[in-house]
């Protein structure tokens, strides 16, 4: 049973490269409130699909995929993706039946995908979860299945007896994944472009903290790290990767640092859309140098109104000596 969920859904991947393709399925035990299956799909970081057992439909989340796909194409999609939600149904008491686990609530969930890296190479995966663990992966190199769990040995034998089945595996994650990861990029590939990181590494007001903000990037896969003195600092606190609001990224790193340490600070970002890692560097500065600054400003205007002062009084003694006074005139 488990070899006919995969064939429904073998379409997606994990974002480790450039572009990538993933679906996600789970099915829980009933809750109420609660859809007992939900399957959504994405293109690199992007959600562009979404289906769940309540409204049984394949629900587009972006404008570019309603506008490329045709009736058809998108009635096929909709319904792998119902037939996925029927054999999870029907899949879900069989695993809490081996697992001796009938009470309580339990998940199984599916991930499927492959990716193009920037290097050209490829990738591609299924993997299925049960109560979040690994419970059944599918090796697309040797074609088989494998599994860590001991009580499902006997699902991973059946399986591995099914060439049929394991060949269609193979070749809709080999083939049929990129075709559509290619498609789909085609169809949002204005959305969907690089976008270069924007860096900030500045000392936030008075403050003992030097704060690294990098923002604005697409697509998410990005490493910024903090460095002092050209070693890099282990102990540093991060905000995590965040949204932007239009589908950009944004994160922030940062270190408590003594403002009179006279190191050299810098923060460096890469990402695939820099041609190489870009350095930012804080030169660190005395706190005394802007009162310093201040006070000799503020001395040469003083300077400038005395002698203004002291010009007038010598002007006025001069005249009164010479006894004129333009009044007179």
């Amino acid at each position: 049973m488990i070899g006919l969920i995969v064939l429904v859904l073998l379409c997606g991947g994990v974002s480790a490269g450039s572009h990538s393709l993933r679906y996600f399925a789970t099915r829980m035990t009933p809750i109420p409130g609660f859809p007992e299956f939900v399957g959504v799909g994405y293109v690199d970081d992007v959600q562009f699909v979404m289906y769940d057992s309540d409204r049984k439909q394949l629900i587009p989340r972006e404008q570019w995929m309603v506008e490329s796909e045709g009736p058809e194409s998108w009635m096929q999609k909709t319904e792998l993706m119902q037939r996925q939600e029927m054999y999870s149904k029907i899949y879900l008491p069989i695993l809490t039946s081996q697992s001796n686990q009938s009470e309580g609530i339990h998940t199984y969930q599916i991930q499927l995908g492959c990716e193009l890296r920037d290097d050209g190479t490829r990738n591609a995966f299924v993997q299925t979860g049960w109560d979040g663990r690994d419970f059944m992966n599918f090796d697309k190199d040797n074609i088989v299945w494998e599994t860590p769990v001991p009580w499902a040995q006997g699902i991973q034998s059946k399986l591995n007896q099914n060439s049929a089945n394991k060949q269609q595996c193979k070749h809709n994650l080999e083939v049929m994944c990129f075709e559509w990861l290619r498609k789909f990029l085609q169809y949002g590939q204005r959305e969907l472009s690089v976008v270069t990181p924007v860096v900030s590494f500045t000392r936030l007001g008075g403050s003992n903290r030097l704060s690294c903000v990098v923002t604005g990037f697409y697509p998410q896969a990005i490493e910024v790290t903090l460095w002092r003195d050209g070693v890099m600092i282990d102990e540093t606190l991060s905000s995590g990767i965040l949204p932007n609001h239009d589908r950009t990224y944004q994160i922030r790193k940062w270190i408590e640092f003594d403002p009179e340490d006279q190191a050299e600070y810098s923060c460096r970002v890469e990402h695939s859309g820099l041609t190489e890692t870009m350095v930012v560097i804080y030169e660190l500065k005395s706190g005394s140098q802007v009162p310093v600054t201040v006070w000799i400003v503020l001395g040469i205007l003083g300077l400038i109104v005395f002698l203004a002062i002291v010009a007038a009084i010598i002007k006025r003694k001069v005249t009164e000596k010479s006894g004129y006074n333009p009044n007179k005139e």
